[in-house]
């Protein structure tokens, strides 16, 4: 199980509630420090027990998928949510993704270079979209039904595994980049949400709503 410098310094902003470390891969003075006062906040005399059973956050994507949930999607997230609010666990469990090896076919690849204790929840909607303005949606658009039985989802798991409620722990597939500096390939779920008229919006904005929706509405 290989937790990376940029999983504890996410990890650590969480718990402290703020920028307290650079989320830039460096295990340096900062860092250590941020994580021993993360270590007394939870109570830990290990600093991998930061992460309970090895979970560091989810992830929400949508598919870009038409109605209808196929193979293709239930390997690639953990769990999948409709646009009418139905919700399935994917093919790989939480613990198969703490465990993640796409060689040997455990846990699912949902997002780039970030897959090992990562949850990856998706709304199965967005087929046929285009970012522009006016926003073309194609012909699944996302559903705030989709997206709070995605959040609903999301709060059973922030409480099964202790996860803080963060934009470095609980974020959008497009927040990745710029929160955590991991590279994507140009995605954008989430930079609209359902209704939105004026094309797309940054992404840390979006996440934020979605975050105080899951906090107000969930938890």
């Amino acid at each position: 199980m290989s937790i990376t410098v940029r999983d504890y310094q996410g990890r650590v902003n969480g718990i402290l509630r703020g920028a307290v470390l650079e989320v830039d891969g460096i295990m340096g003075p900062n860092t250590r420090t941020g994580i021993e006062k993360a270590m007394r906040k939870r109570g830990v005399s290990r600093r991998q027990d930061l992460f309970d059973r090895g979970v560091r956050g989810i992830v929400w994507h949508w598919t870009a998928g038409a109605k209808g949930f196929i193979d293709l999607e239930t390997k690639a997230y953990n769990f999948l949510h409709s646009t009418t609010g139905d919700t399935i666990q994917g093919d790989a469990t939480v613990a198969e993704q703490v465990m993640y090896d796409w060689r040997r076919g455990i846990g699912a690849s949902h997002t780039k270079s970030m897959n090992t204790g990562w949850i990856g929840q998706s709304v199965d909607a967005m087929a046929g979209s285009k970012q522009a303005n006016p926003m073309v949606w194609g012909s699944n658009p996302i559903t705030w039904e989709g997206i709070d039985a995605m959040l609903e989802q999301s709060a059973e798991l922030v409480e099964e595994y202790n996860i803080p409620v963060s934009k470095w722990t609980t974020l959008t597939h497009a927040e990745v980049e710029p929160t955590l500096s991991v590279k994507q390939r140009w995605k954008w779920d989430y930079t609209v949400l359902p209704g939105d008229t004026n094309g797309f919006q940054d992404p840390v904005t979006i996440g934020d709503i979605l975050r105080e929706r899951l906090l107000e509405r969930f938890l």
